[in-house]
């Protein structure tokens, strides 16, 4: 299973906002600058966001965008449901008699989809952010 690109890019722009939780508004061109994103398709990205109620939004020299609340209260389920819809594996064929193995498979993907969404409702933005965080100062630390 494989997160879309919409999925992706709008999660890289919620751990940037959350790492600059509360205190400014943050422009599309900039999150999109700073994550290496096309502008135009962060822009589209981020008004699902929006309607979904995890973005404000404010018009003007210092505007752009932040979260609606705080990171501790956005489960990372919520925002891939928004962009991605349920992440399921396959679903199954209907409507015909399955034999011994295409049961096996459906339960192993059933069984995927309840684990994927075990994984995402378990974690906070706040907490993946935080891990992203940890994991960058681990990758940047030099060893003599």
């Amino acid at each position: 299973m494989r997160l879309s690109k919409q999925t992706e890019y709008g999660l890289r722009a919620a751990v940037t906002l959350a790492r600059l939780w509360p205190t400014k508004f943050v422009q599309s061109r900039d999150l999109a600058e700073q994550e290496e994103l096309p502008t135009k398709f962060l822009e589209a990205i981020l008004l699902t966001l929006r309607r979904g109620g995890f973005l404000e939004s404010k018009v003007g020299r210092d505007g752009g965008y932040r979260l609606s609340r705080p990171p501790a209260q956005i489960q990372v389920g919520e925002l891939v449901r928004r962009l991605e819809g349920r992440l399921t594996a396959r679903e199954p064929r209907r409507g015909q008699e399955l034999s011994p193995g295409e049961i096996a498979v459906q339960l192993l993907n059933r069984r995927l989809t309840e684990a994927t969404d075990g994984v995402v409702d378990d974690m906070t933005l706040e907490q993946l952010t935080e891990y992203a965080t940890r994991v960058g100062v681990q990758d940047q630390m030099y060893y003599i």
